[in-house]
Parts: structure tokens; C-alpha cells; sequence
């Protein structure tokens, strides 16, 4: 496949292991489901901080991201509950 081809065949299954970008967050509650701290817009105490905030997936694995947001989002919720 040359450089800026999209890939249009059918993946195994092992190709769609990382299931992402199902919860968008952003500023907009008409938009995302999420605000930037990826809490639900419409429920005040309900943070999703899986893959499913990513608008999409990488070629390698995200694991590594997801913690790393995991991270920030526990130090926003610990300077919450002070």
C-alpha cells in the first residue's frame, strides 16, 4: 500500500483489538459526550477514562496513553475533592 492509501479490506480479528472513540470529549455537551476532563457532561460524578476517548486509534498499542490520562484524571479528582 503506497503513502496515503486508506486501507479498505477487511481486518482479522486480531487487527481491531484496541476498540477506541466511542465517548468524544470536548467543550460542546451537544457535540461530546465528555468534557476535557473526561467527565460525562450530564452526570457530575461519572469520569470514563478508557480508550473510548481517543477519536481514534494508532498503529500501535494504547495502552501507555490510557494511563498516562488515567494519571492526570486521578490529580483533577484529588484537587476536586479538597
Amino acid at each position: 500500500m503506497d503513502a496515503g492509501q486508506t486501507y479498505t479490506g477487511r481486518l482479522p480479528l486480531d487487527g481491531v483489538g484496541h476498540q477506541v472513540g466511542t465517548c468524544r470529549f470536548g467543550d460542546d455537551p451537544t457535540t461530546s459526550v465528555l468534557d476535557l476532563n473526561c467527565r460525562t457532561h450530564d452526570i457530575d460524578n461519572l469520569y470514563i477514562t478508557d480508550g473510548s476517548f481517543f477519536c481514534s486509534s494508532g498503529a500501535v498499542n494504547p495502552t501507555l496513553t490510557i494511563i498516562a490520562n488515567d494519571l492526570r484524571i486521578g490529580e483533577h479528582l484529588i484537587d476536586r475533592m479538597k
